[in-house]
């Protein structure tokens, strides 16, 4: 589920939710890399739970992590509250809320699943009409929690002469895993001028009226898209005419779209193959706002770095490191976790003067023109991107962080991730 989703269900907001990944605390189990969205899983949301009772409970974030890498049960959570109670006792009350918060049972309002043939109705119990909306909005998290996707329009229907309504839709259950797929991307390129230029995600929604009714509203983390002339290929994508086309490395999808005007603006609705689609579903709708007809070429969209940073010798730095992991962040790294295998930045050198030489896969990047380096920096040359690096230690060992700014950053405006290594003391170059 969306961000936006995940987060009226935890009643919550998305700024925390953000800051909880940033911190480590609580990471998305994906985020697209077409949109940037963050989509969590419903098993995620008594790790919310969790998060929020300890955080009521006076403890701090850092104190919560080692809490939530320790497994402990909620027994063991509930003495440790008590312990708090003594260290803080001007938190009483909120520690009794956050007790409360473990204890009790889902007080989301009671949601009917009905199954009749190859579809399932979602149906709320007999309300009143004036809340309408609130009833829709208790409905929608109901759905998300359950795991399911909405695929219609909601509908309301009641006993004639009163004021009491049922509130229905149609939804389908979700795969707990990823359903891979791959599909022919290969296609012939019909041109249409008309859409050429930039445009911005409007937000992502379950079905089309939702958009038209402002019912539901989406996730409305703006981005800017473009579409190149003549289909030419853009960071993950291209185009051709009724078709966005989407090249992820791990999956690929033709997703058609079709144009309308309304209101003033001209709109895109692209049949959307992501997280729910991936996850056994349907597509979504994903809506765009035409905001100019410009031909923008790769270059006028790439994000550029300064790389022009005079060199600052840092002797800490030097020496070879072999790769041990892939994080969202510093703070999610786990050192005791298994080293990944397989990762595509492998090992780097770094030399005196600022040459560095980097393996990627079987590749090895080095010389002047490439890259070099200056303290906390990698300057790679070939893409203007500065990549900064930070040397850590725990638990007495030291592990070197670098930012990995990939597509996703220079066209994507998203956050670096960060490859983690170790030194390698025993590498050369024989080897």
């Amino acid at each position: 589920m969306q961000i936006g989703e995940f987060a009226r269900i935890c009643n919550t907001k998305i700024s925390v939710l953000r800051h909880y990944d940033k911190e480590g605390l609580l990471i998305p189990d994906e985020v697209d890399r077409f949109t940037g969205y963050r989509y969590y899983s419903k098993e995620q949301i008594p790790v919310f739970v969790r998060i929020a009772a300890l955080k009521k409970a006076g403890f701090s974030l850092s104190e919560i992590k080692q809490i939530l890498l320790e497994h402990q049960s909620s027994e063991q959570l509930l003495s440790l509250f008590e312990t708090k109670r003594a260290e803080l006792t001007q938190t009483l009350d909120n520690l009794a809320e956050a007790r409360e918060m473990l204890l009790r049972e889902n007080a989301i309002m009671s949601v009917t699943f009905i199954k009749r043939g190859d579809i399932t109705c979602a149906k709320s119990k007999l309300c009143d009409a004036n809340y309408q909306n609130e009833i829709i909005e208790e409905v929608e998290r109901a759905i998300k929690e359950q795991g399911y996707q909405r695929i219609s329009g909601y509908r309301t229907y009641g006993e004639k002469g009163t004021n009491q309504v049922y509130v229905a839709c149609d939804v389908i259950k979700l795969a707990d895993t990823v359903v891979k797929n791959n599909e022919n991307t290969d296609i012939a390129f019909e041109n249409d001028s008309t859409i050429v230029g930039k445009w911005q995600i409007v937000g992502e929604y379950a079905v089309k009226e939702d958009f038209y009714g402002d019912v539901c509203s989406a996730n409305k983390e703006m981005r800017d898209i473009y579409f190149l002339p003549n289909g030419e290929n853009y960071w993950c994508y291209s185009w051709s005419k009724g078709k966005l086309i989407c090249r992820f490395g791990d999956y690929s999808f033709v997703n058609n779209f079709h144009v309308e005007n309304y209101d003033g603006n001209r709109y895109m609705f692209v049949e959307f193959k992501s997280y729910e689609y991936r996850h056994g579903g349907m597509p979504t709708v994903l809506v765009l706002r035409q905001l100019d007809n410009n031909e923008y070429t790769i270059e006028d969209v790439a994000h550029k770095d300064n790389i022009e940073l005079p060199f600052e010798n840092d002797e800490k730095i030097l020496g070879t490191w072999k790769v041990k992991d892939f994080c969202r962040s510093i703070e999610a790294f786990d050192p005791s976790a298994t080293p990944r295998q397989n990762l595509f930045f492998k090992r780097v050198t770094f030399k005196e003067q600022g040459e560095v030489i980097s393996i990627y896969g079987d590749k090895t990047i080095c010389g002047e023109h490439m890259q070099t380096w200056t303290k906390g920096y990698i300057l790679r040359k070939w893409n203007r991107t500065a990549c900064a690096y930070k040397i850590c230690t725990i638990d007495d060992r030291e592990y070197l962080f670098i930012e990995w700014k990939s597509g996703d950053y220079i066209y994507g405006g998203m956050e670096p991730c960060y490859y983690v290594f170790e030194r390698d003391r025993n590498y050369t170059k024989e080897n």
